[in-house]
């Protein structure tokens, strides 16, 4: 042998296997694909949180892909591919399908051989592999993860082949029940201030007391989640006129899932000798924060004097609003599916949408506050206190909106011979939450003499949802009647 050629003859032989391996493989594709025109792969189901096929959709089969002889030209063993490991020296032979276990980028399907081969599968939501110049396109993957879309079809082969059918897009998270906070850790709100007291000579007025501060969070430390007291109605003193005492300032509000804050105790009234002594009413409790109850009505003013006329108990405070439930997550898209070859190949299906998933329901309204205890009279002439009315139940949450379904996949573009693929249905959109139950009105207080009052009346239910969106939440019942005088 010549110098300089022991290295050439083997290098010449092993390219002109390679390239004759593709010339009769492209032969055969073409022969075999002469008289018939690649058929449409099948569509595909779309994943639910129970793991089968939603309504309307159906399982997809196995893909009919290029015409027997096609695939079997197409998938034939030779020396040259190896299919475990995808296309010999990246020319000929299959896409490796992704595992079913796969995460990430390892969901997608392989690229066919360069000269001829079908794309891998893709799973998981991955998309399918391209084929080469010959092969049909591996189909997306159907998405496994709620809310996620489909994997888009591999593309047929460059000049002939069939695209992959898109993966169908999941469906929605479902919305999460409203939740009414527990009451964190925490103190009272400031309480309110007191009235201003008056004495003296003739006819006497004691100033109301302050609001209560409502609940909240000061300097990102300090929690106050229960609504303050409200400050006590000042007292009233008239030596020879008539004396009224102030009325109780009203409860803070809660926050944070804390009640509210209780009403003011109304101001003493009394004189020194002839005349009237009004006492003052007990402030209105605090509204409940989110799903909690109002405050106690405050307690009404005691009177001195053998005409007295002691306050009346505070209506209790308004239960909070029970929680919002949450919105149903949108289904996920269905994938494209891939194109056709350019002389011959149908394109594929596009995958179908996830259906919306519903949305939560909404949490029960606050319970009322008591009505406030009706004030006392020391003179057995006077009148006592009637006892406050209770406060009403809160609203019930308003129920999630449902959410949107995810659109279909278009269908893989067709060209010289071939049939466009159909695109994908779009998911249903799921329903809206029901609103929740309306909360229980309070008790009503009891009066001066001891006399109870009656129980609050229970919650209306919440309304249904109207199609995507969620139902109001019921009205809360009224608060229970104060015991008489």
């Amino acid at each position: 042998m010549a110098p300089g050629t022991s290295h050439s003859l083997p290098r010449v032989l092993t390219m002109t296997a390679l390239w004759g391996a593709a010339a009769i493989s492209g032969g055969l594709f073409l022969a075999a694909t002469a008289a018939a025109t690649p058929s449409q792969p099948s569509p595909g189901c779309v994943v639910t949180t129970h793991g089968s096929c939603t309504a309307g959709h159906s399982a997809r089969t196995a893909e009919t892909a290029m015409p027997t002889t096609t695939v079997a030209a197409a998938r034939a063993t030779t020396a040259f591919a190896v299919a475990s490991n995808g296309p010999f020296l990246g020319l000929i032979g299959d896409g490796v399908d992704a595992a079913a276990n796969c995460v990430g980028s390892a969901c997608n399907g392989g690229r066919g051989g360069l000269l001829w081969g079908n794309g891998g599968n893709g799973a998981n939501g991955g998309t399918g592999g391209d084929a080469g110049l010959f092969g049909n396109g591996g189909n997306g993957g159907n998405a496994n993860t709620l809310g996620q879309a489909g994997g888009r079809g591999g593309n047929g082969g460059l000049l002939w082949g069939n695209g992959g059918d898109g993966g169908n897009g999941a469906d929605g998270i479902p919305g999460s029940a409203g939740v009414n906070p527990s009451t964190p850790n925490g103190s009272f709100a400031y309480v309110g201030s007191s009235g201003t007291s008056s004495s003296g000579i003739g006819d006497q007025i004691g100033g109301a007391g302050g609001t209560g501060a409502p609940g909240g969070q000061y300097n990102f430390l300090f929690v106050t989640p229960i609504g303050g007291t409200g400050g006590g109605g000042g007292w009233a003193f008239s030596l020879s006129g008539n004396a009224t005492g102030g009325n109780g300032g009203a409860g803070g509000a809660g926050a944070f899932g804390g009640p509210g804050g209780q009403g003011g105790t109304g101001g003493v009234a009394s004189v020194g000798s002839t005349g009237t002594a009004i006492s003052g009413d007990g402030g209105t409790g605090g509204t409940g924060g989110t799903g909690a109850s109002g405050g106690q009505g405050g307690t009404g003013g005691v009177t001195w004097a053998t005409t007295g006329v002691a306050g009346n108990g505070g209506t209790g405070g308004t239960g909070g609003t029970g929680a919002a439930g949450g919105d149903g997550g949108d289904g996920g898209a269905g994938g494209n599916g891939g194109r056709g070859g350019l002389f011959g190949g149908n394109g594929g299906q596009g995958g179908l949408g996830g259906n919306g998933a519903n949305g939560g329901t909404g949490a029960t309204g606050g319970q009322g506050g008591a009505g406030g205890t009706g004030g006392t009279s020391m003179y057995p002439t006077g009148t006592t206190g009637a006892g406050g009315t209770g406060g009403a139940g809160g609203t019930g949450g308003t129920g999630g909106n449902g959410g949107q379904g995810g659109k279909g996949g278009t269908g893989g573009r067709s060209f010289l011979s071939g049939t466009p693929g159909t695109s994908g249905g779009s998911g249903v959109a799921g329903t809206g939450g029901a609103g929740g139950q309306g909360g229980t009105g309070g008790t009503g207080g009891t009066s001066g003499s001891g006399s109870t009052g009656t129980a609050g009346q229970s919650g209306q239910s919440g309304h249904a949802a109207s199609g995507r969106q969620g139902g109001t939440g019921g009205t809360g019942g009224s608060g229970g009647t104060g015991g008489a005088s």
